[in-house]
């Protein structure tokens, strides 16, 4: 027992350096982040060399800029309580866990914009504990150093909305040849709706995906 103890200290010690370097390095890029815009992410990069999808040439707006309309249409429709939680929906949590659990394997989210935000800036869409363990870490220390308004803006401006197509004013002048400051209500909406799953759908063919088609439709009673 006096000999394994030392390797359970050691391994113990490790453990925590790995994290603390870990947790560093994500709070300095955070609040590097507050104020300047990544150049690059690690899931364009994972997109680029996994599947081949270009890095396409990408259009910044600030958060200023976006309508108001179609901010409050993504926050409804893909988290209600953005600006009063602290990255996670804990009753959300639960459910998808017992869900999961049910299905033996990873099927259900409950993924905040935090979340959606720490896996786009830090880490990538793989389904595995591990990716969420770290997942957690990360929302947890992005909530700490930037602003609700500054990790929607970096939301709206990074999030895959194509193959290649990254951010809501790419995607605007890619689907329709304009600003997201000139779309239209229908546009808007057929815009977000494709967010549960941008690769295999388009505004243009939302409508094939049963999902796709239900937040439409509640958009669409709200807006």
């Amino acid at each position: 027992m006096k000999a394994k103890r030392p390797i359970l200290v050691r391994i113990a010690r490790f453990v925590l350096v790995v994290h603390l370097w870990f947790w560093g390095i994500i709070a300095a890029l955070s609040l590097l982040y507050s104020v300047i815009n990544p150049p690059v992410t690690p899931l364009m990069i994972q997109r680029y060399l996994v599947r081949g999808y270009p890095i396409r040439s990408r259009e910044y707006i600030p958060l200023k800029d976006i309508p108001k309309r179609t901010q409050n249409m993504l926050i409804a429709i893909e988290d209600g309580n953005f600006y009063k939680h602290f990255g996670f929906e804990w009753r959300m949590v639960k459910e998808a866990y017992e869900r999961n659990k049910k299905a033996g394997r990873i099927r259900f989210g409950a993924s905040t914009l935090s979340n959606q935000l720490a896996r786009t800036l830090f880490l990538t869409t793989d389904r595995n504990y591990l990716r969420k363990y770290l997942e957690v870490q990360v929302t947890l220390i992005m909530e700490i150093c930037m602003t609700k308004k500054r990790m929607l803006e970096l939301y709206l401006n990074y999030v895959e909305w194509g193959k290649g197509v990254y951010g809501i004013e790419t995607a605007s002048r890619y689907y329709y040849g304009t600003s997201c400051k000139r779309l239209s209500r229908d546009q808007s909406m057929r815009m977000i709706s494709i967010l549960t799953n941008p690769i295999k759908y388009s505004p243009q063919t939302f409508h094939q995906s049963a999902s796709a088609r239900q937040r439409y439709n509640l958009l669409q009673r709200y807006f």
